[in-house]
């Protein structure tokens, strides 16, 4: 239900390669919106090509906000996405504009309209580091985690190495769990639009999008940005795997990169599926509905 003392605000999301810069910025432009970025690669300098990034030709004079903040040698949390992101909301709202958050990343999505809120939360290089050396050991970690917080331990996948590690640091450092030291405070009359496709017409595009990056430079792209190989922005797709085996030909390249994420694609579809916010599944190629959609939500007489 929407409450007039909160900011509204939506959020587009689905699968990479669904459609969902084009849709946002005929939106913002129906909606007089400015887009705040959700994607947990777009944030970094330099990586371009492999994130999807819109040129500045390709905005079509639409703010957007969230993207190219960080260096790739930054370590970048889910918290600071929600402190960051929050800020830039309120901006947009207080200039009198719909703030739209669009992108893949279903957890920065996830945690900034659920209300999450990590400010405070304890960091210890000295944990940390001690957690890293035994981070081959995934399982036993998680089993850990499941034993000191039960809760964040079935939040969080068996192999994300990343979160259960947080989850963990926040627990021996401040001695509460993460599910009971996180607030939940939920700011926004928000809706989640999750654009879909059919399997082979999503992976079509995939594989076409795949073939374009590289096309466009994405091998000397990453090999550019080598210095970055063990940071956390290398991990993105297609950069990972360049990485790994540069002088690998670029077809076998190119067909790892896509199968990759086309793996990707199921996954992020798969957290959509379960993100429990107050959410809509319509078809990428439906605009008219997805606008319809966004009208009812805002109470917009023109629709």
């Amino acid at each position: 239900m929407v409450q007039a003392h909160r900011i509204k605000a939506i959020a587009l999301v689905g699968c990479t390669a669904v459609g969902k810069s084009d849709t946002a910025i005929r939106l913002a432009k129906r909606f007089n919106g400015a887009i705040v970025g959700a994607d947990s690669m777009q944030i970094y300098r330099g990586f371009d090509i492999g994130t999807g990034k819109l040129k500045q030709s390709e905005r079509g004079g639409v703010e957007h906000s969230m993207i190219d903040i960080v260096d790739g040698d930054a370590s970048f949390s889910v918290g600071e996405y929600v402190e960051l992101a929050a800020k830039e909301i309120d901006r947009i709202h207080a200039g009198g504009k719909l703030p739209i958050v669009v992108g893949g990343t279903g957890l920065y999505v996830n945690s900034l309209f659920s209300g999450y809120n990590f400010a405070g939360q304890p960091k210890n290089d000295d944990v940390r580091t001690a957690l890293k050396i035994s981070s081959h050991f995934v399982g036993c970690m998680h089993e850990l985690l499941a034993l000191a917080d039960d809760k964040s331990a079935g939040d969080i996948a068996r192999n994300d190495v990343k979160r259960t590690l947080r989850a963990l640091e926040i627990y021996y450092t401040g001695g509460k769990p993460k599910s009971a030291a996180v607030t939940v405070d939920k700011p926004y009359d928000d809706l989640s639009i999750v654009l879909t496709l059919p399997r082979e017409t999503l992976y079509e595009k995939i594989n076409a999008r795949v073939h374009a990056m590289f096309d466009d430079g994405l091998i000397e792209e990453t090999i550019g940005l080598l210095k970055y190989k063990n940071c956390q922005a290398m991990q993105a797709l297609g950069y990972k795997q360049i990485a790994e085996s540069p002088d690998t030909p670029r077809e076998e390249l190119e067909a790892l990169v896509a199968q990759k994420t086309r793996n990707y694609a199921k996954r992020q579809m798969t957290y959509f599926n379960n993100m429990k916010l107050h959410k809509v599944f319509i078809d990428a190629r439906d605009y008219d509905s997805i606008e319809k959609c966004v009208a009812t939500f805002l109470g917009d007489g023109n629709e």
